[in-house]
């Protein structure tokens, strides 16, 4: 019996003739990929690394990416998609009070932000470093989404809801008071002695009572 020979490895960039394609492989590497990115940044991690993380060949990452730029926007795709998502409810089609609609959205932003600390963190260091992903990131999820937001604090204040205030201040705030607390959780737990309630109904409805209720009590009037 001959014997056995040795496989050769495929060269980088082409698909490996021995390793099955599996449907989910590309969905691996983009959840080791991101992980890695969140640690070490873009500049920090290699294509190897992921290789490992994921359990895959580089070859394989080179046939479902292009390079570390096309493997790094599309963890970036892969991960605010969820946000987007928001959106496709039916309810933002519907004729409910815009209480509802923003209740709806908050929650869904709450459960987004839960779901993607490692993208905060990504995030915190392209922010940091004003990197050129920024802008297209705006242009591909971020105007889209703030634009949307925006369209809701009008139609509440066309509805009288909402009392006249400037609607890109009012969505900035309420993006900003989600991401904010999320940002100062593992702070804030050192401070108080326990871990914050960031769940979407119990902060949900606190940061929607703050919109429409505000902190200040009342006064009576005799």
């Amino acid at each position: 019996m001959a014997p056995k020979q040795k496989q050769k490895k495929p060269p980088i960039g082409r698909r490996p003739k021995t390793q099955r394609v599996g449907l989910n492989t590309r969905g691996m590497i983009l959840v080791s990929a991101r992980k890695i990115f969140a640690a070490r940044g873009v500049d920090g991690t290699s294509m190897r690394e992921v290789a490992l993380a994921a359990k895959v060949n580089t070859a394989m990452i080179y046939y479902h990416f292009q390079d570390k730029e096309d493997l790094y926007r599309s963890v970036l795709v892969d991960s605010f998609s969820a946000l987007t998502a928001i959106w496709d409810d039916t309810i933002f089609k519907s004729p409910v009070p815009v209480r509802q609609k923003i209740g709806k959205y908050i929650e869904g932003y709450i459960q987004f932000h839960q779901a993607n600390e490692d993208l905060r963190r990504i995030m915190a260091m392209e922010f940091a470093s004003s990197g050129g992903d920024i802008t297209w990131l705006c242009e591909k999820f971020f105007a889209d989404n703030f634009s949307r937001l925006t369209r809701l604090f009008r139609e509440g204040i066309r509805n009288h809801e909402i009392n006249k205030v400037d609607p890109s201040l009012a969505a900035s705030s309420l993006i900003g008071v989600i991401i904010h607390s999320f940002i100062m959780q593992p702070m804030a737990e050192h401070v108080h002695g326990k871990r914050m309630n960031l769940s979407p109904k119990k902060f949900g409805n606190f940061v929607l009572e703050l919109f429409f209720s505000g902190l200040g009590r009342r006064k009576r009037t005799r």
